[in-house]
Parts: C-alpha cells; structure tokens; sequence
C-alpha cells in the first residue's frame, strides 16, 4: 500500500482520530477538538453521526466537555445549517437542542448565530432589494431551528422538582420516579411537536370572536379539501385587493412528517417602506402573504417565488388610521414595515388578529389571542391550556429579554451613526439611559462556565463614543451584582455561581433527559463490517438480567445532570457503574466512558468507527483536505483542551486577608475591583512589575488610571449612599456594542487564536497571547470585550509624555528603568513573548491590515492584534497590497528586545521555532476547522474570486509548511524571521497608513 497517497492519508488521520476519541488510550476523556472533527469527516455517514451526536450529548454535564462544545459552537452551528447531506437533517438539529437544555447561555449563543444566518438567506436585504445570497433551504433550517430552541428553553419539565421531592420522601418508588418523570417529559415534547394542531385551533378560536366572519372563511375549497379558501376578482391600483385565504397543515420544505406546521395564507395589496427610505411612488401590488412559524411570509403568487419576510415576534400590527383607502392595516418590525389592504372589515380584522397572534406569542404555544379581545375573552385566555406555568413564563421572559437587552445596546450605536460626529457625545449618555435592563439581564461576553454577573445599572455619564466614518462604536459600563439569592434558594450565598449554574437554580431550566432518551442505533446493513461488529457490538438483552438484583446498578436511561438534589448542573465527579457483565467491547478496546455508555443506553458503535480503532477501511469521498492531508507521521493529532489561566493578585483597602461571602472565597472574573460590604478589592496581574512603574505605565497608557482604580471609583461613585448588602459583590462590567459591522468573520479568527494559545500552553511554550471575545449577535451588530490598561501604538506615540526620540526602547526605559532592572526585564520578557505569539499567529492565520491603530500595548509590555478584517491572505489592495512580510517585525520592535545579537531577540527566535513546530503538530485539526468554516460560507477571506474555492485553505496549508521534514522546519522558520526584519513593505504600509490615516509609525 503507497501510504504516501493522499487517500491513504485521509484514511489514517480518520483512523487516528476515532483511535484517540474512542482507543483504549484514551481513558474517560472526550476531546471535543476530535470529536468535531470526526462529525465533519464522516458527515456522509447518518449512524456515525447520530453516534457521535448521542456520544457527546452524554458528557455535556461535564464542565470540561461543555466548555468544548461552546468554544466549537461556530463549527457545529455551521454544520447544522449548511451541511445539505442526505441523512436526517434533524440528527444535529436534536444535538443542538440537547445541549441547549443544559445552558440557556448556549442557547443564546446559538441563537445569535441563527439570526445571523438568517440574515444573509432572507429572501431579501433590510434595504428591500433582492437577496443574491438567498437560500431557501438554509433559510427556512434556521428559522425552524430558531423557533425549536425558544420552545426549548421555555417548555422544560415542570413537574420535575415536585417528582424529585415525592421520590425523596417516599411517595413513590424509583420505578414510579422514572416512568412519571419521562411521561412529564414526553408530554411537554408533544406540545412542541403539534405546532399544526395548535394553530388550527388558534385560527378557529380567532374566528369566533370576529364578529362578522368572511364567506371566504365559511366554505371548503374544493382543490383543497379541509382548506378554506376564497377569491375575489378585482385589483390594480386603488381597486379592492384579491383575496384568496387558506390553511393549511401540509409539510413544507422546513418540516418533517413528525412536525407538521400549520399555515394560514391569503391575496393582499401592499406597499412596503424601510427605515431609511419613505415609500416609493408604485401601484399597489397584489402579493399572496402566509403565516407560519411566527414569521408573515410574502410570494409573488400562491404556490410560487418567495419574495421576502417578516418575523413576527415583537411586531406591531395596527389599523392605519386615516388612511387614503379602506381597510387598511400597518406590520412594522425592526426593519421593515408593510401597509397592507385587506377586502373588506371582517377579512382585516381576521389578519391584525392572527398577526398580533404571532407577534405576541411565546416559545412554547406559539400561537395566542391578542391582547385587543375584550375582559370576557382575556378571562377564557386565562385559563386555555396555552398559557404558561409561572416558571415557563419566567424562562420565556428571560430568554427574550437578554436578547431584546442585546439589541437594545446594540441599537443606541446604530442611532448614533445617523447623528453628527460633533454631536455623538453630548447625545449618547441620554440614549443609554433609555436602555431596559431586565431583571436578570447579563453581558453575554462569555462561557457558560464563566461566573455570573447580574447587570444591576448603568453608568450613562461614563459612556464613551468612538467616531468613525462608517459607524459608531461604543463602550458600556455597568454596575453589576453576584452572590445574590438565587430563586427559592435559602443556603449560603455563593458569589462564584458559573452562567449555567445560576440561570439552573433561577428559573430551573430543564435538564437533558427529555430529549437525550436513546435507542439503539440502525446502520444500513449492507455496508456492515461483520469483523468490525463482532470486536465491538454489545448484544445486552433485559431478559439475560436478575432485574431485581441489578435494578439500582444497570440504568437503561441516561443520568439527569441537573436531578442531583442540590440544584447543580454539572457532573464532575462521574460515578463509574457498578454494572458488571460478561459482555465488553471485545479485548478491552475503548475507553471506559464509551463502555458506560454503551452499557447504560444499549447502543452499538457503528461498524465504520469501530473497525477504524485499529485497521484501515476503504477510501470515501473526500474534501479538499482529504486529499491534501500529509502523513501522519510528521503532523500528530494532538489532544488540545481549550485553556484560560489568569494569574491575580488581590489587594483590599485595609490591606487584610481575602475575606469570603458565607464562607466562600471570591474568585475574580478579571483585572478591576470589586466592593464586598464596606470593603474594596483590587485584582491585578502577578507578574513582578512594581507599582512606581506601573503607575509610569498608566500615566501614559490609562491617562494616569489603571482599570483596578477607574472601577474602583465608578464602583464608589454609583454605590453611594446606597444600603450596603454584605452578602453581595458589587462590580464594574464592561463592553464595547457596535453596528453596521460584521463581526462573524472575527469571532473565527479569534476563535484561532485562542486554538493556538491553546496549541503552545499543551507543549509547555511560555507563549503569550491575549484571547479576549468577541460576539456576533447578528449579520451587523455585536458585543466585544473591552481591553483595559492598554492603547493603541499609535496613541502611545502620539501621547504627549512620549519619549520624543529614541523610539519605543526609549519609551521603555523611561518607564520600566534601566535595562538590568527587574521591572525592565519582565516587561522586556513580555513584550517578547507576546511579539512571538502574534507573529506567529499573524503569519500562520495571514493576517494583514496591521497598521498601528490595530495593535496595542499594555502597561506590563505585552503586544495585543486586534481587528481581523484581513485574514488568510485577505488584505487591503489585494494583490497591490504592501504587505509581503511573513508578519511585522520592525526596527521598534527588534530594539526593545536589544538587538538581533541579544539574548532576548535569541529568546524570541526560539520561541518562534518551537510554536512553529507545536502548530504543526496539530495542523490537521486546525485545517479541519478552517475547512468546517470554508463551506459555503459568507466570510470574506472565504468568498470571490480570489480567496473563494479553497484558495484561503490551500494558502493557510502551505504556511503551515505540512511537507517539509521536521528535522528542517527550524530552518525555515528562522528564514521567515530574517525576512520579516524592517521589511520594506511593512515600512511602506505603515507610511501610507500615515499620510492617508494620520496613523504613528
């Protein structure tokens, strides 16, 4: 066998991978970076999948798996929409909703994506032109998944407390226990299921409190049976509309069989107007609209081309009051607005009723009256099987509110775009106080594992407003709280709650049981491998059990992660099961949580990934990077766990020891104070750099404030005269929001970045890097992490306590001291350091435009990339781009190291080299996800002529140097640092970002 064949290569890396998720090796782990890419490799395969899919949803209440699945959220949620495979399409979409049930934080996130997506395949642009990227299968995935993961989040299992308590006192039995709570769970699923039953029924209780119904409405269709439908010849302009009204509960595109989705469709007359246009001198046009799935869809004719559409959640629908012609009607969202003519009163009614409906409904029924019935009817709305439990509504309300918070935020910068630069300022503070903070409103930059941080206030005055030509970002403070009571919760105080763990005890969000009951797993049985099988297949029947004797020992149902009696979420310490058998994965093959696994769900490994654990199977179809791989022997797959290790020091005003909140030590979540009582704490980084310096630092990069003092006074300042609550952190939360800018692209590169940070800490590399987030919470809008007690290079030079020659060698020195002092010496070392990590990441990533308004210093001497509009090649100019550097190394740069004959120029060299190999060492997963976010995607590094058809991964490849043996990479890399010295075009580039920009260099 050739073994340097690209498909041999292609099959060894599928190999290695199940052999390292799957192998005897691999004891209890779930690595999430293999795993991810093991759905993507074998997305042609339904049984792997599903597997996998099934595999992974069994360990999400491990704190470690759960934070992989998020750091990987980007690549699933690409999959979920954009993998047109010829398996059930629903196999991920239920994966998603699992996980969802674990985190309503991961549901959010997931959420934004969707709205994303939605975006960019709507039918049309918010500015009402036609969408060239419109997709109707993608479009109409996300919109159904969109809606499946509110109801989600919103449906739960309320009665799973109550059950867990009668368990406890011994009203009933184990038995009883599971099979009432699965009967609770599988209810609640049915309601999600019956969207068509339910609509059908909302659509006739609306019909009764219409006064005078249509005749339309009275009669069956006849090519239609069980319709209704009319039609009414006329139109044109000013003329009565035509009308046709139906429902129907057929499948669509978006649906399965086991989800009908109910609709209800007519012929209207409309006009449209958008925000940023009035409405455009046309005829009225007779267009066929349709509701379904909470959005008001309009075609060119029924049955034809769809033209665009309006979600409906949160829209206003209202009567137009004097308007030119009758019967009409306004729909106005965010974006759009549609002034719409019905036939007659009745036929109005019917359609502000219904649409209000939609616009007013909630995850779970997704159908209501409207709020305009009269007492008696809202009296019988009151008691309908469709109204929520209170903790049902409580879930609902919160989830809509974070999202409405987000986009509230993010809206006060798209208004300020529209206004005079000059004004910006002045206006903003009064904006942001208009901003609704929800009860349990949170800044969502950040894990589900991270600690929560309710937002309590905000601090309009300190407001900050940044002008550019195209938009207006702008940075938030608020005042937030953490170690509160937390629901019914009558314990201690715990001020370190993760995300996850509060929002669990706060409105008791589901748990995973409901939607995680597993069945054994069908293959198509003319590909079996009968060898593969007999290794691996547990053939486990009930009967060869004592069900007595093994009842508490052998669990036929998953474990609930958040039924542990206390409130938790995660399962840390899993209990290995006491089940023994005479059966196992042959000759002990497979690690001990695929065996528990397997033992307690009564599933096989899939012959295709149980035969690669140790052999080679037959080629398959393969991507671009199947084909390219290079062997495996210069390019190890090695198991990277995304890593996040801040080092602080706490100082208190009165200097005492750390004290605690109910017998629980505060941790920090970051640098900046906290207030506690009647004291302040201060969080900084430990890293040996004295106060005098760092105080010389800031007085030129902080303007003389360190964010540990600004919060500190902020924190003063908004808790004044306030009662003061021992038993609560006070805090200072901070983010930047923009609009008019797409983010997503961002999110990847430095979702990459922190991969590679990641990369070097697992081969022990003293690499520095700043991860810091970034989130995308639609097509044009976002949040970002603030970075504090750092400035551009460009302000660095341009600030008036500068060093006026000499460079940034003078400038460190005049703050750090001289170059043998300690303090000099660490800022030195981490300036070196950082510098290796984002010449790394610079070069192996392509990343340009890095002019010095996107690169910044903090006071400790680290270097920080920021903005990366410009990745995998994509630069300014394009092919006229100045930037031929393999990465930007200046004569600045090189002189605060001491030369290129000092050591810690050498310090650097060799850090370089050796990330360079570490990155090499696992390239495959990171072109595995590069190629994940490749397909058919919409980031611009990805798309067009130049970098679209795999020409940004074939570069991103080549960079990582796959075919060059090992024992010359040094070599190689060391060429790219001599070429990047004072490189003439890195000169050139910052010039010209001076002369047209105004940019320091």
């Amino acid at each position: 066998m050739a073994t340097s064949s690209a498909p041999t290569k292609h099959e060894e890396f599928k190999n290695q991978l199940v052999h390292d998720v799957f192998g005897r090796e691999n004891k209890g782990k779930v690595p999430m970076e293999k795993v991810a890419m093991l759905i993507w490799q074998f997305r042609d395969d339904p049984a792997v999948v599903q597997f996998m899919a099934q595999f992974v949803a069994k360990f999400s209440g491990s704190r470690q798996v759960f934070d992989g699945i998020e750091f990987y959220l980007p690549q699933i949620a690409h999959m979920i929409i954009h993998l047109e495979a010829s398996w059930d399409e629903a196999i991920l979409e239920r994966f998603a909703l699992v996980i969802a049930q674990q985190s309503q934080h991961f549901a959010l996130q997931l959420t934004w994506i969707l709205e994303g997506a939605i975006e960019d395949y709507q039918p049309e642009t918010v500015e009402g032109r036609p969408n060239p990227s419109y997709n109707q299968l993608f479009y109409q995935r996300c919109i159904t998944l969109l809606s499946n993961i509110e109801r989600c989040v919103v449906y739960g299992s309320p009665r799973s407390i109550e059950l867990r308590r009668m368990y406890e006192k011994g009203d009933i039995s184990k038995a009883e226990y599971e099979q009432m709570k699965l009967e609770d769970r599988l209810n609640n699923a049915r309601q999600i299921t019956t969207h068509g039953a339910n609509f059908k029924q909302f659509i006739q209780r609306v019909k009764e409190t219409t006064t005078l119904l249509p005749s339309s409405l009275k009669t069956p269709t006849k090519e239609r049976p069980g319709a209704a439908s009319s039609s009414v010849s006329s139109g044109g302009d000013g003329g009565q509309p035509t009308v046709v009204t139906s429902m129907t509960t057929q499948p669509t595109a978006a649906t399965t069989a086991s989800r009908p989705i109910g609709s209800y469709g007519g012929v209207l007359l409309y006009k449209r107007q958008v925000r940023t246009a009035c409405y455009k001198r046309k005829n009225w046009k007779n267009r066929y609209f349709e509701i379904e799935e909470r959005m008001l869809y309009c075609y060119n004719v029924r049955g034809g081309k769809l033209v665009r559409a309006m979600p409906l959640e949160g829209a206003t629908v209202k009567e137009t009051e004097g308007g030119k012609y009758p019967f009409m009607f306004e729909v106005e969202n965010h974006h759009y607005k549609y002034v719409i003519r019905a036939k007659d009163q009745e036929d109005m009614m019917l359609w502000i009723k219904l649409l209000r409906g939609e616009s007013e409904a909630n995850a779970l029924i997704p159908h209501v009256i409207s709020n305009d019935e009269g007492e008696e009817k809202k009296e019988d709305k009151s008691s309908s099987v469709y109204k929520l439990s209170n903790s049902q509504q409580a879930r609902y309300d919160f989830f809509k509110n974070e999202r409405d918070f987000v986009a509230n935020v993010c809206d006060v910068a798209e208004v300020l775009r529209f206004h005079d630069p000059k004004e910006r300022k002045s206006i903003a503070p009064g904006l942001v106080r208009e901003v609704t903070i929800p009860p349990c409103g949170y800044v969502p930059l950040c894990k589900s594992t991270d600690v929560w941080s309710r937002v309590d206030s905000v601090m309009a005055e300190d407001t900050r407003v940044f002008n550019t030509n195209e938009r207006c970002p702008m940075i938030y403070y608020f005042v937030a709280k953490r170690g509160e009571k937390v629901g019914a919760n009558i314990g201690p105080n715990n001020p370190n709650l993760d995300v996850a763990e509060y929002l669990h005890m706060q409105f008791q969000v589901p748990d995973s049981e409901g939607l995680l009951k597993l069945e054994a797993i069908g293959e198509d049985h003319e590909d079996h491998d009968q060898e593969g099988l007999e290794i691996t297949e547990i053939s486990a029947q009930k009967s060869n059990l004592d069900e007595d004797e093994n009842e508490d020992e052998f669990e036929l149902t998953m474990e609930d992660p958040t039924d542990g009696g206390k409130g938790g979420v995660w399962e840390d310490d899993v209990k290995e099961s006491k089940f023994k058998s005479s059966f196992s994965l042959g000759d002990g093959k497979g690690n001990r949580e695929l065996q528990k696994f397997m033992r307690e769900n009564l599933v096989k490994l899939p012959s295709k990934l149980a035969t690669r654990i140790n052999r080679v199977e037959s080629r398959r179809k393969m991507s671009y990077l199947d084909r390219n791989a290079t062997p495996l022997k210069n390019t190890p797959i090695i198991s990277t766990p995304i890593i996040e290790k801040p080092i602080m020091e706490a100082q208190s005003d009165d200097d005492s020891d750390v004290p605690s909140l109910d017998g629980r030590s505060v941790v920090s979540a970051g640098t900046g104070s906290i207030i506690f009582g009647d004291k302040v704490m201060a969080f900084e980084h430990a890293d040996g750099i004295d106060k005098e310096s760092l105080d010389r630092a800031k007085a030129i990069i902080c303007g003389g404030e360190s964010w540990a003092e600004k919060s500190a006074r902020m924190l003063r300042a908004a808790e004044a005269g306030k009662k003061t609550e021992d038993a609560t952190v006070t805090e200072i939360v901070t983010m930047m929001a923009k609009s008019n800018d797409d983010l997503r692209q961002e999110v990847f590169v430095m979702q990459m970045i922190h991969y590679f940070e990641s990369v070097f800490a697992k081969s022990n590399l003293p690499i520095w890097l700043k991860t810091y987030r970034i989130l995308s919470t639609s097509k044009n809008t976002g949040l970002i992490e603030v970075l504090v007690d750092a400035t551009s290079i460009d302000s660095l030079k341009k600030s008036e306590k500068y060093p006026t020659s000499g460079g940034m060698r003078a400038y460190f020195e005049q703050v750090y001291g001289s170059p043998t002092s300690k303090a000099f010496l660490v800022a030195q070392r981490n300036f070196c350091r950082s510098l290796a990590g984002y010449s790394l990441v610079s070069y192996l990533l392509g990343l340009k435009d890095r002019h010095n308004g996107n690169i910044m210093i903090d006071t400790r001497g680290h270097i920080i990339h920021i903005d990366f509009g410009f990745a995998f090649g994509m630069a300014p100019g394009h092919e006229w781009s100045f930037e031929r550097a393999p990465f930007k190394l200046t004569k600045d740069y090189i002189d605060v190291m001491g030369g290129i004959g000092s050591e810690c120029f050498k310090e650097f060299q060799k850090l370089f080299v050796d990330g360079f190999k570490a990155a090499r060492s696992n390239s495959l997963t990171a072109l595995g996800l590069v190629e994940i976010m490749m397909y058919k995607s919409n980031y611009p590094c990805f798309t067009g002529t130049r970098y679209g058809g795999g020409v940004s991964l074939k570069r991103f490849e080549k960079r990582l140097m796959l075919d060059v043996p090992d024992n010359k990479i040094e070599k190689k890399a060391l060429k790219l640092i001599k070429a990047s010295i004072e490189h003439q075009g890195t000169k050139v580039y910052d010039v010209f970002q001076y002369y047209s920009n105004g940019l320091a260099y």
